[in-house]
């Protein structure tokens, strides 16, 4: 049976940054040095500056690291009896006034009441950290008949401790992920000569995730944990903490049996719980853990969530209630399960859609913005270049291996400028995009990309696709759609022979709007393409969520890939999956017969790269595709 824990036991994720060997132990103190977590702040990197984009703000709101980081909590020596250690930590709960953090630390509103309960003190020894003592801790102590007058902390403290550097922490994600890796609650930070200045938890984590990104569109159901371990309100409260300790759980479900059951657990009326803290101050208390029954010392009445709940009700319960765990309970008030911050901290998954996607796209517009001042240094006058029709388009051929003959080309954008010389299209289309001059530029792109594919079929050409790139401004036009279907119907181009590629990050930034707009041009009969598979954020996830018709398998899983077994394994499975969704698969890049000559035999549809054809002036790709229908060598 699996247990119902609050221990972390997150889902894999990889999180951007993580620094090298972040793990560190010892050498730690608390006291005066607090200070120095505010100054200087080493969280105002670039990953925080101020941002027009509205994604910088959201980052500011949910990722800052300082929102979640807690005053140190106190502290006892190795010596110290464990009474003495319980005692200071049932004590820090039960104060009212607490230490008050610095504003810019910690603009959270529940701040006291998490610093309250940490539900943990640390054990130093000459400013040296050793160890740490837990509410778990106090589960095992419970069960093990130590008499906590004489025996010392040191033999039931957790040692090492993990700890995290104050300039190591990049973002939020790398506490995720040691959280995660290590299956711990409390993380405590130091300065650069190991002094602890603070330390962040689970729930200080929680807290500060921000609920409109991380639990929107989810209910209980889909997160709680189903096997929970109960016990009865007659059960001794040594029976319930010995459950605690064997289950490695936070904590149990009290439940009633029906009186008419024949079966006194199966069907389970769910009326108090017990938790891990509740153990900690009963032990301080003195409490008889033999002679005490549950049911007077559980918590009661339960605080109850159902099964159909959205996970953004049960955050506001948690929030509300200053509880860590709630109990779900079907329609008829029968035990369903529980639901815990573990839980909603789970769903931080690579392949959830509306989570961890939306925090890489608040770090793709960092990178963003880097690149945009940079480029504003280079002073492209694109409206001027438009004007005096520096731009052309070139066309690369696309070839069906199957049927051995060229079926469309893709339409690559080219400037000459005669001030700047040949300026690559990795550097004037950043800018065209900060400028918002893609979109005029895209239309142009676009018309001219379809008159010159029906002007390939009115030679005789046949029904050539022309493949048109689609830009982040462009998606979120408002009249995308219609001009895109207006440009058709001028240039008399079947729809059907258009095709928008798209790459992931296009994506990232607009996933609502990008699933309405593919919608309406499918309805159009317009064909999209995912371009640069499998470089992104969340591949797979998208072809869970989006409506794709073909697949471009990005050049550097192709290269080599005859002598690459890695990235012979990744297309081969691509392309296994496409098929299955009946998606097509064009691979790019492909420089070498031998490359050829695998795609063909892992049944990949296209191919294109300098192999079969560089991009080619649309006169020379007219000459190009009628010399290779007929059995004429190919340039070279």
């Amino acid at each position: 049976m699996s247990s119902m824990s609050d221990s972390v036991e997150f889902g894999w994720i990889e999180t951007p940054a993580v620094p090298t060997d972040p793990i560190r132990s010892g050498s730690l103190q608390t006291g005066p040095s607090q200070s120095n977590l505010f100054q200087p702040d080493p969280f105002q990197s670039s990953l925080f500056q101020p941002h027009q984009s509205s994604a910088i703000h959201l980052l500011d709101q949910m990722d800052s690291i300082r929102a979640v980081i807690l005053p140190p909590p106190p502290s006892v020596s190795p010596h110290s009896s464990i009474a003495a250690a319980l005692e200071l930590m049932k004590g820090l709960q039960e104060c009212t006034i607490t230490p008050t953090p610095d504003p810019a630390l910690s603009p959270n509103e529940d701040t006291n009441y998490l610093h309250r309960t940490m539900g943990c003190v640390l054990v130093e020894e000459d400013g040296i950290l050793q160890g740490i003592l837990t509410e778990r801790d106090s589960v095992r102590i419970a069960c093990n008949n130590l008499d906590l007058n004489t025996s010392p902390v040191s033999s039931v403290m957790t040692t090492p401790v993990f700890t995290l550097r104050q300039d190591e922490i990049t973002d939020l994600f790398v506490v995720y992920n040691l959280l995660r890796r290590h299956q711990i609650r409390h993380l405590p930070v130091t300065d650069a000569d190991g002094h602890v200045v603070g330390i962040i938890t689970l729930s200080s984590l929680r807290h500060n995730l921000n609920k409109s990104y991380f639990l929107r569109f989810r209910q209980v159901w889909e997160v709680m944990t189903a096997k929970v371990i109960t016990v009865l309100p007659s059960d001794s409260l040594a029976a319930a903490a010995q459950r605690l300790l064997s289950y490695g759980i936070s904590c149990v479900v009290v439940v009633q049996p029906q009186p008419h059951s024949l079966a006194a657990r199966s069907v389970q009326l769910p009326v108090g719980i017990l938790t891990e803290r509740d153990i900690l101050h009963l032990q301080a208390l003195g409490v008889d853990f033999q002679a005490t029954q549950v049911q007077t010392v559980m918590s009661s009445p339960l605080t109850t969530v159902q099964t159909s709940d959205g996970l953004a009700v049960v955050q506001e319960q948690m929030r509300q209630q200053k509880v860590r765990r709630l109990v779900v309970t079907s329609p008829e008030g029968e035990l369903a399960g529980i639901v815990t911050e573990t839980n909603l901290t789970k769903i931080l998954d690579p392949l959830e859609l509306y989570g961890i996607v939306e925090i890489l796209q608040m770090q793709v517009c960092n990178l963003k913005a880097s690149r945009d001042r940079l480029l504003a240094d280079r002073n492209f006058d694109l409206e001027e270049a438009f004007q005096r029709q520096e731009f052309r388009l070139v066309y690369q051929p696309q070839f069906n291996l199957q049927h051995q003959r060229i079926t469309g080309a893709e339409a690559l954008i080219r400037w000459n400028s005669p001030h700047h010389g040949t300026i690559p299209p990795a550097e004037f289309i950043p800018w065209a995009e900060q400028t918002c001059f893609i979109v005029k530029l895209g239309y142009w792109i676009l018309q001219t990309a379809c008159q010159q594919a029906q002007t390939w079929r009115q030679l005789g050409l046949g029904d050539l696709t022309v493949s048109v790139n689609v830009s982040t401004q462009q998606l979120i036009d408002p009249y995308f759609v219609d001009r895109t279907v207006e440009i058709l119907q001028e240039t008399g181009l079947d729809p059907s022979r258009l095709k928008l590629e798209l790459t992931e990050s296009v994506l990232v930034n607009n996933l609502s709007l990008a699933a309405e707009q593919f919608q309406r041009l499918q309805a159009a009969s317009i064909q999209i393409a995912i371009d640069d598979f499998g470089t992104g954020y969340a591949s797979l996830s998208y072809l869970q969520y989006f409506s794709f018709d073909i697949l471009k398998i990005d050049r550097t899983f192709v290269q080599d890939i005859d002598q690459n077994l890695k990235n012979q394994a990744i297309v081969a499975s691509i392309v296994r999956l496409a098929h299955q969704l009946k998606f097509q698969v064009i691979a790019e890049g492909v420089e070498t017969e031998a490359e050829q000559h695998f795609l063909r035999s892992q049944n990949c549809h296209a191919i294109q790269g300098y192999h079969f054809s560089p991009p080619l002036e649309a006169e020379v790709f007219t000459e190009f595709t009628q010399d290779h229908r007929s059995g004429a060598p190919e340039p070279s």
